[in-house]
């Protein structure tokens, strides 16, 4: 017939570039989708450090995020296991890109975790002490 097959055969490199773009995308998206997830978490550590310096009370803002915790999900209050003042300290006047491996679950939230988060700010109140300490 006329036109038989026409249109039916299909140039192998069309359908090879398909392909590459396709999965190019799907890098582009999937690289994307965790680099956005990072800088989310980082901005909030970057926040709490922010709130910190300005009040000046870091133990005050782990207070506050321990409680919303504590009623977001619906548990008893937790009492800290070590003073503020007592907590180890590891250069907390700066934070570190919230990624580091920890588990899968991270690499895909948004948020760091409450018990990260408070870490931190012990550590910075233990770091500003120090450094009233010494001037």
């Amino acid at each position: 017939g006329y036109g038989g097959g026409y249109g039916r055969r299909r140039d192998d490199g069309e359908g090879n570039a398909f392909i590459l773009v396709l999965l190019a995308s799907l890098v582009a998206y999937a690289v994307s989708f965790v680099l956005i997830r990072t800088l989310s978490r980082y901005r909030e550590l970057a926040a709490d450090r922010g709130a910190a310096l300005i009040t000046g009370a870091p133990q005050n803002l782990a207070s506050a995020l321990i409680r919303l915790d504590n009623v977001i999900h619906n548990s008893g209050p937790r009492i800290p296991q070590r003073d503020f003042r007592q907590a180890a300290s590891v250069s907390a006047l700066f934070i570190v890109p919230a990624i580091r491996g920890d588990s899968l679950a991270t690499l895909f939230s948004t948020h760091p975790s409450t018990e990260d988060r408070v870490r931190r700010l012990k550590e910075m109140q233990k770091q500003m002490e120090s450094a009233q300490y010494l001037g």
